[in-house]
């Protein structure tokens, strides 16, 4: 999306991607371990995914109102990308430390102040 065009190349490989990411899910469902919602590690986990929710809301409303060009956006989408692979890297192990949530609360909130930097730079689509 940096040129603001999706070609039928990236459209196949962002389609890939997306079935690889389904299956993950269903084969995580169905692999019969079950976990405890309301332990720490997992109160954690679940605080980062809402965060990470409402920082896409951002970015789209930014760029449904135009003060965050499709450059822009795409710049901010790498950024959480790169933010969820430590997520997961963090809860690889089954649990998430309190130290490993520190360095994953940090790289967010920079980037929750580059998504309110790009959104009020001045810049329009």
């Amino acid at each position: 999306m940096k040129d603001g065009k999706l070609t039928p190349q990236e459209k196949a490989r962002l389609q890939r991607e997306q079935n690889q990411v389904s299956h993950d899910i269903y084969r995580e469902k169905h692999d019969a371990q079950t976990g405890n919602p309301n332990s720490a590690s997992s109160q954690r986990m679940q605080a980062d995914v809402q965060r990470n929710v409402n920082q896409q809301r951002r970015i789209e409303q930014g760029v449904q109102s135009g003060s965050l060009t499709t450059r822009e956006a795409g710049r901010l989408e790498g950024g959480e990308s790169r933010i969820s692979k430590k997520e997961a890297r963090a809860g690889s192990d089954g649990k998430v430390s309190a130290h490993e949530q520190q360095r994953i609360q940090k790289a967010e909130n920079r980037e929750s102040h580059r998504i309110h930097r790009e959104k009020h730079d001045g810049q329009k689509k």
